[in-house]
């Protein structure tokens, strides 16, 4: 497995990504059982733990398209045995799931009621259950020690942020996915990623700037 590294490589940052996905599944689905059992202990908690699934939706949402439009199409050439179709089909099919999910939040139950709650659990469960094999035939064939000596050290790291620039596009909003995105990863992954982001971004927009707007996720997140 891929361990954190100062050399530069687009499969370990997937991995990366594969990762905080991996575990916000798993807390917003745990977090939802149990609050579907017993309730929400406040409105900063309910509000936390909505904004949390509506960051995963759209951080998994800008995740894939980033691969759909800019990554797949760069390595089809260069790796041409990998199942590019399969995997398209397989992000078409967790983006429907992802509508849904959209619609549980915004439909005409309030968000985080009993009935929506169900709701939204069963679509997170159904999302989850493709994830898994999805991303296990991804690093199967993109994995770290593929892509790591496909490219020059410099050529991983403009593909890579121009990975990150072109998911973080078509996600947001900014002040909740970005911490969203950070804090579902272990420190080692973590300070791998802040390494290459803006420090405006890191040390002054997330710690400060956005602090209010996310700081009702922090439950859901690691420190």
């Amino acid at each position: 497995m891929e361990t954190e590294t100062s050399t530069p490589n687009v499969g370990a940052n997937l991995l990366r990504v594969h990762r905080a996905v991996t575990r916000a599944f798993d807390v917003a689905i745990g977090a939802g059982q149990q609050f579907a059992a017993y309730g929400w202990p406040d409105d900063n908690t309910r509000e936390g733990y909505l904004n949390y699934v509506r960051s995963l939706i759209s951080f998994l949402r800008g995740h894939h398209l980033g691969e759909d439009d800019l990554l797949f199409p760069y390595f089809r050439d260069k790796l041409p045995d990998v199942p590019y179709e399969q995997l398209g089909r397989e992000h078409h099919a967790l983006e429907a799931l992802l509508v849904k999910l959209e619609g549980n939040l915004a439909g005409e139950e309030p968000p985080g009621s009993t009935q929506s709650l169900a709701e939204l659990l069963g679509g997170l469960q159904a999302a989850r259950g493709l994830w898994h094999p999805h991303i296990r035939l991804e690093e199967e064939h993109l994995s770290a020690e593929i892509l790591g000596p496909l490219l020059p050290a410099e050529e991983h790291v403009r593909l890579g942020r121009a990975s990150a620039e072109h998911s973080q596009a078509h996600a947001g909003p900014d002040y909740l996915v970005v911490p969203f995105f950070l804090y579902n990863l272990e420190q080692g992954d973590r300070a791998a990623l802040v390494r290459i982001m803006p420090p405006i971004v890191t040390q002054e927009l997330v710690p400060h700037v956005w602090l209010d707007k996310w700081a009702s996720m922090k439950p859901f997140l690691l420190g």
